[in-house]
């Protein structure tokens, strides 16, 4: 039912929590190897330039903290365990496989480079997946509607 889907301001206010966690931990981890952090973009004599060496860890914290938590069986990364939502397979209301996991948190990434198009798609798309949940076959479900099972227990 579409009252049982995450709205776009739960499932926002999760994934920043979630880019909170994993920019700390990617930070740690990048300080630990000598990997300055990104920073903003800054201008000079040359025109704007771009640090981008310090993604590095961030992207692959990132992978690795969305693929494990939602391929659990209970489909929720911390932010989304805070907010009462889970992902789901849109076919099956099952946790999803670890490929599928991974291919969705990818995707997550292409999902925001034209300005988060593939984030706001879920406004006007009728089951409010974003363009990761598509390539993913995938739906954000609120937890009240779609009880998870234990939390950060792989899947079967």
């Amino acid at each position: 039912p579409s009252e049982a889907l995450a709205g776009f301001w739960r499932r926002a206010v999760s994934a920043f929590l979630d880019w909170l966690l994993v920019g700390i931990v990617a930070a740690a981890i990048g300080d630990l190897f000598g990997v300055e952090a990104p920073s903003p973009p800054s201008a000079d004599g040359d025109g704007v330039q771009f640090q981008l060496a310090g993604t590095g860890p961030f992207i692959l914290v990132e992978l690795a903290y969305f693929t494990y938590f939602h391929a659990t069986s209970a489909g929720q990364s911390i932010g989304n365990k805070i907010l009462g939502i889970r992902v789901l397979d849109a076919d099956t209301g099952r946790s999803m496989p670890y490929v599928r996991a991974f291919v969705r948190a990818l995707m997550s990434n292409l999902s925001a480079l034209p300005c988060f198009l593939g984030f706001f798609w879920m406004l006007w798309e009728p089951r409010k997946r974003t363009w990761h949940d598509m390539v993913a076959n995938s739906l954000v479900v609120r937890t009240t509607a779609y009880p998870p099972g234990e939390f950060g227990r792989l899947a079967h």
